[in-house]
């Protein structure tokens, strides 16, 4: 997710979709949210070393990696596991390169929600230390601590305390290092931010004190991190690109981006022909986005450009009972059309995996919608592993058979990758469908989302 600014507007959810993550069963209302080949061995790409590595300073050339968790269906979010603290301690955080806050409840929250993982307890860690108001970066202070406070339109809130702590990305049978990292510990959550599913939110923006800035000042190799969104889960790497959790089926492209990870997307192509007659503006890639976003003109082109093709019987005994899905199976679905997506020599190729989300069953849905701000949410990114190279200012793209999970692996089976789909789902996710299941045709109102007053870049 990102901050909204203005007339920005952020959607999880469009009529005629699931309830978005963040929507427990029984609201009337749904209100955007800000916060915010394979050999086994790593693919060192041609990136630039981290400044200031001198011949007597030694990295971890390894990447880090861990699971992710989630999908555009239920969860309407990808999420990670990370470890904080000493010793440490088990948090679910949303992957977001929307935003640059990496925050989660603690124990000394008196109004918190109830998550998918105990609040964080500062006195459990050894390692704790809160961050004082002098200390650089700190742009609010509240009770001699760096604080920050988040306030929504209809209501939901957040308030809480930097402190920096040593985090571990994946659990510890993973064997990732661990660096220390200044986060946030919400004391408050009021309205909607109560019944999220997820701890909390890694922020991955481009930014003063990101996770990956803090992490590759400590022990990772370079500033970069990969994302590779299955439809159910997917993987996450720091520092590098390992070929085994992010095994690709093409070539790497590469598009630059300005600010935080906006790219120009100059036309889009359907069986052949360029749907539009000029650039469709600068897209925010932001996987903390459940769907993407066009103008509304751009999104029903290509929805146009889909049905027709469709029409001949292109697309096998797909039928369409409504505007923005089919009925489809798994084998007709990989003859609807390719959209192939163009950013300067990049071209990259949405595939309907990608572009159309499973609903239930053989019911898939649109996606996209026609709404800006222009986003490229985890839709877009589904079965590529998309790398975000900070040090050069681009995103790497390649397609990718990412790899599948579901449910939290056991302890002894953590250590272990794997690319198979586990299941059944939890108690925990069965009861969250089933809630799914009553609210699937609640209608969503956009809010305009109040500004952070204490915003950390």
């Amino acid at each position: 997710m990102r901050p909204l600014q203005n007339a920005d507007v952020k959607i999880c959810c469009a009529p005629g979709s699931p309830q978005p993550w963040r929507i427990p069963w029984g609201y009337q209302v749904a209100m955007l949210l800000l916060l915010a080949g394979c050999d086994g061995k790593p693919v060192h790409l041609p990136l630039a070393r981290r400044p200031g590595i001198g011949a007597g300073q030694q990295r971890r050339l390894s990447a880090d990696e861990a699971r992710l968790y989630g999908d555009t269906s239920e969860l309407m979010a990808y999420h990670a596991d990370i470890e904080v603290g000493t010793p440490g301690q088990l948090l679910s955080v949303i992957v977001d390169t929307g935003s640059s806050r990496t925050a989660f409840p603690c124990s000394d929250c008196d109004n918190c929600g109830s998550h998918m993982d105990p609040p964080f307890s500062p006195s459990a860690s050894s390692s704790f230390r809160w961050v004082g108001c002098g200390e650089s970066g700190c742009s609010s202070c509240l009770n001699n601590s760096c604080s920050y406070t988040a306030k929504y339109v209809e209501g939901s809130s957040i308030e809480g305390k930097y402190f920096k702590d040593v985090l571990h990305l994946g659990v510890s049978e993973r064997e990732n290092d661990k660096s220390v990292v200044r986060m946030g510990c919400h004391t408050k959550e009021t309205g909607l931010f109560k019944t999220q599913v997820p701890s909390g939110i890694m922020g991955l923006r481009d930014g003063h004190w990101n996770v990956l800035s803090q992490l590759a000042d400590g022990h990772v190799h370079k500033k970069l991190f990969a994302l590779c969104l299955a439809e159910h889960g997917g993987s996450i790497s720091m520092g590098e690109v390992n070929s085994t959790w992010m095994p690709t089926t093409g070539p790497w492209q590469w598009m630059p981006y300005t600010k935080a990870y906006y790219v120009d997307m100059d036309s889009v192509t359907v069986a052949g022909h360029n749907v539009f007659n000029e650039p469709l503006g600068s897209f925010l890639v932001d996987s903390g986005t459940t769907y993407t976003y066009f103008t509304s003109r751009q999104a029903l082109a290509l929805e146009n450009q889909i049905r027709d093709f469709c029409k001949a019987g292109a697309c096998g005994s797909a039928k369409m009972p409504t505007r923005s899905c089919y009925e489809v199976s798994d084998d007709d679905l990989d003859k609807f059309p390719d959209l192939h997506l163009s950013f300067g020599s990049a071209n990259y190729t949405w595939q309907a995996r990608g572009y159309l989300y499973r609903r239930s069953g053989n019911w898939w849905c649109y996606s996209f919608f026609g709404m800006p701000p222009l986003t490229l949410g985890a839709s877009f990114m589904r079965n590529h592993a998309i790398v975000f190279d900070q040090d050069a200012k681009r995103i790497g793209f390649a397609t990718s058979a990412c790899p599948e999970f579901v449910t939290r692996a056991e302890p002894e089976a953590r250590a272990s990758v794997g690319v198979t789909k586990h299941g059944p789902s939890t108690s925990f996710l069965g009861q969250l469908n089933s809630a799914h299941q009553h609210a699937a045709s609640l209608l969503v109102v956009l809010g305009a989302l109040i500004s952070s007053l204490a915003q950390v870049a």
